[in-house]
C-alpha cells in the first residue's frame, strides 16, 4: 500500500502559471510579495500538476528527471517586473535574478540566455 503524506500551509498561495515553450512563467497574484518565501511550495505544486498531466512520478520512476528540468523559470512579482528562479538538481528553489524587465517578450529572451 502507498501512503501519501499532503501538507497543508496556513495560508492560501495566489498565483498563476503557465508554460510558452522552453519558458514556465510564474505570476503572483495576491501583490503582497510573499510568494517568493513559499517559492519551493510553489514549485513543488507545479511539479505536482506536470506530473499529473504527463503520468510520470519522478519519485518512483528511476528513469524519470525531475518535472521542472529543462524549462527556464521567470517569476512575476507583485511590482510587475520579471526575475528568473534558480533551481537546484531537485528542483528546490536556489535563488531569484532580478531582470528589471516589465516586458514578457525581453525577459523571455533575457532568461533564455541565462544557466
Amino acid at each position: 500500500m502507498n501512503m501519501t503524506v499532503i501538507t497543508l500551509t496556513p495560508s492560501q498561495l495566489h498565483f498563476d502559471w503557465g508554460t510558452d515553450g522552453l519558458v514556465l512563467w510564474i505570476e503572483e497574484l495576491d501583490g503582497a510579495d510573499t510568494l517568493i518565501g513559499e517559492m519551493n511550495e510553489v514549485l513543488s505544486r507545479i511539479g505536482f500538476a506536470i506530473e499529473l498531466q504527463t503520468g510520470w512520478d519522478h519519485r518512483t520512476d528511476g528513469n524519470t528527471l525531475h518535472p521542472l528540468y529543462g524549462y527556464k523559470l521567470l517569476l512575476r512579482d507583485a511590482s510587475g517586473r520579471w526575475n528568473a528562479i534558480r533551481t537546484d538538481e531537485a528542483g528546490q528553489f536556489a535563488g531569484l535574478i532580478p531582470l528589471e524587465e516589465m516586458d514578457y517578450e525581453v525577459a523571455y529572451d533575457k532568461v533564455m540566455w541565462l544557466d
